[in-house]
């Protein structure tokens, strides 16, 4: 090999692509996915006065969405019901059909909780999204002015939930709260294999950052609130009622602002899913929202295709300015050195976020999977339209 600082116009292009791609990835790519941790941070750093008048505090109306499981729901009830919040607030469970089950359960919980309430949606409802009617009912029959949605499904580890998602409605601004989900039971029994892992914690990041950095466009359904008077400016669902989802996504990006939307996502806040199989419930949640998100408007660039791209521009450009100056330990080491430092910073950024975000600590791995998403998200998007899985209210 030879040292050689006389470069052809050829090879010159190959390093120019490939040092435009990697400055892609060190300022664009890598903070965006440090962002949810950098947020994190903020959150737990946050602290609310004990001491402050409870009058600060607005009241709540927290919507329970209930499928007729008596048992979970009043194990989920009692956790919800013993929130430590310094305002004023109740429940409001909305089951789907009427349930003498449900009806019992509810009225002997009201005996020591005079903030619980119970509605549901007709027997006979049909082509329509009874999510959606659920959830309508509720917001209409809450008597507070905010909102804060979740489901039986969601599983609450934290007496503090309710504060830390209602904090940030003492500013009048906020319209607005997005929690997040995380998998399982704990972080290291999600039940999702290392790829599923890393998919679920890149598809948290790209809406979360994206909130972060004032581009809100989509929320979660079992942790999300927001003022009743947003709902109804809006005319509630209208948009969406011929769609059985998008009460988290397409909702959301119709209400959302630069400026009435914040993110909430301290250790207390964070709600975890728990499905008999997790990687089922998170794929069929991908599919949805695949489906719904192409009705949202004003959805932002995504970030992380973006990055995706840069990396593999940078390993394609960086793989031929080699092979077609091979000679050339100049060239070599220097793409060699930059490829190392670039895939090094995506390992480490990606552990950072999924630690965050209490999925699977993935670092090793996570340059590969993120290299080959685009094409899982191919793959995704071709078994959506094949899947039977119903997406209009007259399937």
């Amino acid at each position: 090999m030879s040292v050689n600082f006389e470069l052809s116009p050829l090879i010159i292009t190959l390093l120019s692509v490939f040092a435009v791609s990697v400055f892609v990835i060190a300022i664009i790519y890598c903070p965006y996915i440090r962002r949810v941790a950098r947020r994190k941070r903020e959150c737990e750093l946050t602290v609310d006065d004990p001491k402050s008048d409870d009058n600060d505090w607005p009241d709540a109306s927290i919507i329970v969405y209930s499928q007729t499981e008596t048992e979970r729901l009043e194990n989920f009830l009692q956790v919800v019901l013993g929130q430590n919040y310094a305002g004023n607030f109740e429940v409001v469970v909305v089951n789907e059909g009427d349930s003498e089950d449900i009806r019992n359960s509810i009225n002997a919980l009201q005996l020591c909780h005079r903030n619980l309430y119970l509605t549901f949606t007709p027997d006979g409802a049909r082509n329509l999204s009874r999510k959606k009617l659920a959830l309508t009912l509720g917001i209409k029959a809450a008597r507070h002015e905010v909102v804060v949605l979740t489901t039986v499904d969601a599983i609450i580890s934290s007496d503090q939930w309710l504060t830390k998602i209602m904090r940030h409605f003492r500013n009048p601004q906020t319209g607005i709260v997005l929690g997040y989900t995380a998998i399982g039971n704990d972080s290291s029994s999600h039940g999702l294999n290392r790829a599923q892992s890393f998919y679920y914690t890149a598809d948290s990041v790209e809406w979360l950052s994206s909130a972060i950095g004032r581009r809100p466009f989509r929320g979660t359904e079992l942790n999300l609130a927001y003022r009743r008077e947003l709902f109804f400016a809006n005319k509630g669902f209208s948009r969406s009622l011929n769609l059985h989802f998008g009460d988290d996504d397409i909702f959301i990006s119709e209400i959302a602002t630069r400026d009435n939307t914040n993110v909430e996502l301290s250790p207390e806040s964070i709600v975890r899913y728990q499905s008999y199989n997790n990687s089922k419930a998170v794929h069929d949640s991908a599919i949805r929202h695949l489906f719904t998100e192409r009705f949202i408007k004003h959805k932002p660039i995504e970030r992380l295709a973006v990055g995706e791209t840069a990396m593999w521009t940078a390993l394609l450009s960086g793989a031929a300015a080699i092979v077609f100056d091979y000679t050339n330990i100049v060239t070599i080491a220097s793409v060699a050195t930059l490829i190392i430092a670039s895939l090094t910073d995506i390992a480490f950024s990606w552990r950072k976020s999924s630690s965050a975000l209490e999925m699977r600590r993935l670092t090793l791995t996570a340059p590969w999977f993120a290299l080959i998403r685009p094409f899982h998200t191919l793959s995704l998007k071709a078994y959506a339209g094949i899947s039977k899985q119903k997406k209009y209210t007259w399937d």
